[in-house]
This record gives C-alpha cells, structure tokens and sequence, in this order.
C-alpha cells in the first residue's frame, strides 16, 4: 500500500499547544469570567481558593515555559512522520467499529440517539467503552492526516463519517464535544503560522455564534422540560435558575450567553462552595479510594469502588449546575491535602508521559500532546483523567507505535529475503 506523503511545510514553531499552557488559560478565563459577578452564586472566593489557583497557574506557567521548546519540536518532527498509516487501513477500521456499533444496537434492542434506550445502559459492556476510546483517537488520526496531505481526501471524509456513526448512535455528546475541541487543537497545531488576523476573526465570529447557539440551543431544552412557552431569545429560565443578578440583564449582552457564563463560572462556584460548607479530615482508611478515582480511568474505579460518586458526592449552590472543576472531589476525600495532591500529580504527568511518548512513540506525540492538552484544557470542569473515553486514549500511542514497528520489522524481513 501507498503510504501518505505530507504535503505540510514545516518550520521551526514554538505552539501553544501544551497541557500547562492550557490550565493556565482556562482558569484565568474562568477566574475573569467569574469577576465580572453576574450571578449572585458568585461570592468572593476567598483567600484560600484565591491563593490556590494563583499557585496552580503560576506553577503551570512556569513549566510551560520550560517544556514549551522541546514538545513543540518533538510534535512538529511526529507530523512529519504522519504515523505510516494508510487511508485503506483508517477505513478498514472505521468499518470494524461501525459493525460493533451496530452489534451494541442489537444487544441493547435501540439506540439512544432515537431514545429507544438510556445511554448510561447502551451497549456491550466493556467493549463498548474500548470502542468509543479506539474510534474517538481513529477519528482523531483522520484528521490529522486530512491536514496533512492532499492525498485521497474524499475516502478520508467518507471514512471519517462512517468512524462518527457508532459515537452518533450511542448520543455521545461529551465524547463528540471533546473529539471536536481535540480536532480544532490538531488544527492550530499544523496551520499555526498560516493563520491570518482576517482568519483568526472568522474563527471568533465562528466560535461566538457557536456559543449564542449553545445558549439557544439551551433555552429550547428547558423550554421543552419545563412546559414554559417563550421566545428563545428571552431565556427567562436560565436567567431565574443560574440567579442572573441586575449587572448582566442591564449589561445589553445578548441573554443566551449567559448559558456560556454560568456554565464557565458554577464549577468554581461549586468548589468555593465545598471549601466553606465542610472540612474533610485526612483518613488514611480512605487513601486508596482516593487514588483509584481520582488518577484511574472511572472504566476502572466504578467497579473498584462502585458508590463513591454517592460517598464523596460534591455539594453544589444548586441541583441545575453539577461541574466542580478537577479539584472538588480530591477536596471531599482529603480536603486541602487532597487538592494539593492532585496540583502535583497535574503538574508532574505530562512531564513523565510525554517524555515516555517522546522515547518510544515519537510519532504519535502531536496526537499525544493534543489528548493532553485536551485534558487540561477541560480541567476548570471536571477531571478528565477520570474520564474512560478521554483518557484511556492516552495508551494508544505506545500500542500502535508497538504495531508499527512489528510492521515495519516484518517489512524489512520480507525485504531482506527478497534481496
């Protein structure tokens, strides 16, 4: 088979794609977002969770500064590798997820997209949660050899579509939502210096009116589940719910977004909440716990420890706005030890893991770096390190890095006896 030639130009560039870039960011919007106090949920935040994220951005930022060198080139060198894969082979695999999407509709007699079934009890077990993780970084792969190379591009749109159908039938909105971000982020990777100001408006006008959408989009839901008949613009709802105060609803700012910013502003809310209304005490009885839930994929710890979600269970200003940032569970097991610990373990992992992808998967680690990022970019919501669809993505590039060079050996043999 023909193996893909990139097309790409590629140039020394120092990208902002990187995980501690990312924190950084994310907080510090949050954090803004949430000063401009337009929902009488925001109190002060108080010393403690001030001083906390003041610590946590500037050790990310530091770090970013020291690796930002060194993870940019070993991505711009893993680009020009392209992983060696074939368009025949991506479509070949996207056609053995659709047949076990299409087995997870039979043995669960439905789908949720036609909600025919719960998409918390669609599917086989187990094999369900390795197909959406195999077909999401599939998908991903797809996109960055579309741009890259100019090279069959129709079969790797029409492969792309049939990749997308299993996640469409199982209604994985948050894994799509994530494999989307994931894209975007493979985009600015390989086009960075071919972004013009006129392009990066487009980009904003795109990401504005995706956010007015989100926020229309929003209203008709809760419209629908609330029985309440009302133009969609007004937004009324989530005006009373989120409790927009009279800085916002004076502001002349269009009223869907206010979906966007609570949404962005109630996680942090949420954890100045759980950092005022209890004191957890350090038990080492419930270490381990701690652990497993908090550093393991939640494929693994809900069958380890099946009802801490009800243990630990966050507190939360309302039952409406359920996201507490990465750092809220780690304060109900442990308190401010808790939180600390998972600031290390943050802090310490990308460092060890890309540098592990860097010495033995150096061809996937733009893929790598990008499911990363993803992840912390996501941080001022939730952690995504317990997030089986996401995370467990993170052991694919050593797996097919290992398939790559048993192919490539083998190659090599039937070469050599050819010869």
């Amino acid at each position: 088979m023909k193996l893909l030639e990139s097309k790409a130009k590629f140039r020394k560039v120092h990208s902002n794609i990187n995980p501690y870039f990312f924190f950084v960011i994310t907080f510090l919007i949050t954090v803004v977002l949430y000063s401009f106090d337009f929902s009488e949920f925001n109190v002060p935040l108080g010393a403690k969770v001030i001083s906390f994220l003041i610590i946590a951005m500037a050790l990310n930022f530091i770090l970013y500064l020291l690796f930002r060198k060194r993870w940019s080139e070993a991505a711009v060198n893993a680009q020009k590798n392209n992983g060696g894969q074939s368009v025949n082979t991506y479509t070949l695999w996207a056609i053995v997820f659709l047949g076990l999407g299409i087995a997870d509709v039979l043995y669960s007699h439905g789908m949720p997209l036609l909600g025919q079934v719960n998409y918390k009890e669609y599917g086989f077990p187990t094999l369900h949660v390795l197909m959406v993780v195999c077909d999401s970084f599939l998908l991903l792969s797809i996109a960055k050899t579309y741009f890259l190379t100019n090279v069959r591009r129709v079969q790797l749109l029409f492969t792309a579509a049939i990749a997308l159908l299993p996640l469409v039938f199982g209604l994985s909105r948050g894994t799509i939502v994530i494999l989307l971000l994931s894209i975007l982020m493979i985009f600015l990777l390989t086009f960075q210096k071919k972004i013009t100001i006129k392009l990066a408006l487009i980009i904003g006008l795109l990401l504005a009116f995706g956010l007015y959408l989100f926020g229309i989009t929003g209203n008709y839901r809760m419209n629908h589940d609330y029985g309440r008949v009302e133009n969609l613009t007004e937004s009324s709802l989530i005006l009373s719910i989120g409790k927009a105060n009279n800085k916002f609803t004076s502001s002349g700012i269009p009223k869907p977004f206010y979906w966007t910013y609570i949404y962005a502003t109630s996680p942090i809310a949420n954890f100045r909440y759980n950092t005022e209304v209890s004191n957890p005490q350090v038990n080492t009885a419930n270490v381990s716990e701690f652990l497993v839930t908090n550093f393991l994929p939640d494929f693994i710890s809900k069958r380890v420890f099946p009802t801490y979600e009800d243990d630990y269970r966050a507190w939360l200003m309302t039952n409406e706005f359920t996201v507490t940032t990465a750092f809220t569970l780690p304060y109900t097991f442990l308190g401010w030890m808790g939180v600390y610990i998972f600031l290390i373990y943050s802090l310490v992992f990308p460092i060890v893991y890309l540098e592990l992808i860097r010495k033995f998967s150096p061809g996937y680690f733009d893929l790598a770096l990008v499911l990363l990022s993803t992840i912390y970019i996501l941080m001022p919501f939730s952690n995504f390190f317990s997030f089986s669809a996401l995370s467990m993505q993170l052991f694919l590039p050593f797996i097919c890095s290992l398939f790559s060079r048993r192919r490539d050996a083998k190659r090599n043999y039937e070469r050599e006896e050819t010869d």
